[in-house]
């Protein structure tokens, strides 16, 4: 099967699959850890702690479930990531209002700064790539890396 590039499916799959180590890499260490824009923090966190500060930056406070839920991990695994970014001053742990019970996670001190300024850069990063291909269509692009996502979680498609 060829795409209208002229690329097979099977090329254009082989590239992606090499790229994909690469982007990773790539968004880890574009990530302002100790050279932020006048918000580092303390000490690098490592990629699934980022990837629970960004999740955080999207929300004002989350249950220990929905933090678990949100990045796909048990409840176990997410308690002990939430130790390890309290160690870190990244995070704090606070009682629901409504129930006393119910104990919410959000982002701590320089942490939002952190988070803000992670997403500005991956934003600003971003426009600059698409004003290089007006022709991408960003509602696929986004569909197919949703999809990638869910794919390589584990998830059924949506």
């Amino acid at each position: 099967m060829n795409d209208p590039s002229g690329q097979t499916t099977g090329a254009v799959t082989a590239e992606l699959a090499r790229l994909l180590p690469e982007l990773g890499v790539a968004l880890y260490e574009s990530a302002p850890h100790h050279r932020g824009r006048g918000r580092p923090l303390p000490k690098a966190l490592t990629g699934r702690q980022m990837e629970a500060v960004v999740f955080l930056a999207h929300r004002d406070a989350v249950t220990m479930g929905e933090f678990a839920h949100g990045l796909d991990i048990s409840r176990a695994a997410a308690s002990e990531l939430v130790t390890r970014l309290l160690e870190k001053g990244v995070v704090r742990r606070d009682p629901d209002e409504a129930d006393r019970r119910v104990v919410r996670v959000r982002l701590a001190g320089r942490a939002e700064g952190y988070a803000s300024d992670v997403l500005a850069q991956w934003s600003e990063r971003l426009g600059t790539v698409f004003a290089r291909f007006p022709e991408l269509d960003p509602d696929t692009l986004i569909a197919f890396l949703r999809a990638l996502i869910d794919e390589l979680k584990g998830r059924t498609a949506r």
